[in-house]
């Protein structure tokens, strides 16, 4: 059955959920392509597009779109793009898995309550991640607890384990691949969220 575009443009403009999940399933994967095409970086470019959906949210009442949604979602995501690459001021990016404990559990305290996306992240998503912490495998899972939630550093942790710091830090790279694609369906919306400036 096909979509009709002006009740799914409606849906952003009321802030609708089932409006923003479908821009999620349709555009998401296209809208990075292209930013990853003009920023030459993965992460950065799923942050971009996040940036340009939550902008979207933001100025929901305001929107007006003259052309179809691809071609306004695939615009926003290119001028977006080229205004971080012409930025001169730093942006910082942290993800949920540098977060310590307190600060994840207020990360995503009342996220519900802000915007349709964030009602896509359920309760499960802070069990999944203490999950996924607790099986990561030994001596991957003590390397990224003292790393990301005591606050350690690679060296003080290379000292205290008998290794190299660059042993700790192939450690923490093979943590974070396993809880990325342990969490790669959520990776799209937590990164709204997650994003300082």
């Amino acid at each position: 059955m096909a979509v009709d575009e002006k009740s799914i443009i409606h849906g952003l403009v009321e802030g609708s959920e089932d409006a923003y999940k479908y821009v999620f399933r349709v555009y998401y994967g296209p809208m990075c392509i292209l930013a990853e095409g003009i920023l030459c970086d993965e992460f950065l470019a799923q942050a971009a597009v996040s940036d340009v959906i939550s902008h979207i949210y933001e100025v929901r009442s305001e929107i007006v779109i003259h052309s179809n949604l691809r071609s306004y979602l695939m615009m926003s995501t290119r001028n977006h793009c080229l205004n971080l690459l012409n930025s001169k001021t730093t942006r910082t990016v942290q993800t949920f898995s540098t977060l310590g404990e307190q600060d994840a559990r207020d990360a995503l305290s009342g996220i519900d309550a802000v915007t349709p996306q964030g009602r896509l992240l359920d309760n499960e998503l802070e069990g999944l991640m203490r999950e996924c912490i607790e099986n990561l495998p030994e001596p991957v899972k003590t390397t990224f607890i003292k790393s990301r939630f005591q606050d350690m550093t690679y060296r003080q942790i290379g000292a205290e384990d008998g290794v190299s710091a660059n042993t700790v830090k192939v450690r923490i790279q093979q943590a974070l691949k396993l809880i990325e694609s342990r969490f790669s369906k959520y990776l799209a919306v937590l990164t709204i969220f997650m994003i300082l400036i």
